[in-house]
């Protein structure tokens, strides 16, 4: 009895995880992706402010026209706007 419960368990068990283990199948696990502003190694997401010497800088988009546009640590007036790249050039659509 002993070696037919034995041979069940064997069975049961190790049979569905050798397909499994030796599966042709390739998984890839992404993480989501998130544009962040770095600081000191610690990633910050658009809005965030921090102060360096006796300056505020807000994570935002380079070009406020360009929602798409990669994050840069921009500069604060002393208004609290923040201080955008000029674009350079021009691009003409006919």
């Amino acid at each position: 009895m002993k070696n037919r419960s034995v041979c069940f368990l064997f069975t049961f068990f190790l049979i569905p995880l050798k397909g499994l283990a030796f599966s042709d199948e390739t998984n890839l696990y992404l993480e989501q992706l998130q544009p962040v502003c770095w600081y000191q190694d610690l990633r910050y997401t658009q809005g965030a402010i921090i102060k360096q010497v006796d300056k505020l800088y807000v994570c935002g988009h380079r070009y406020a026209n360009q929602p798409q546009s990669p994050l840069m640590w921009l500069k604060l007036d002393e208004n609290g706007d923040p201080v955008r790249v000029e674009m350079k050039g021009k691009i003409r659509v006919h």
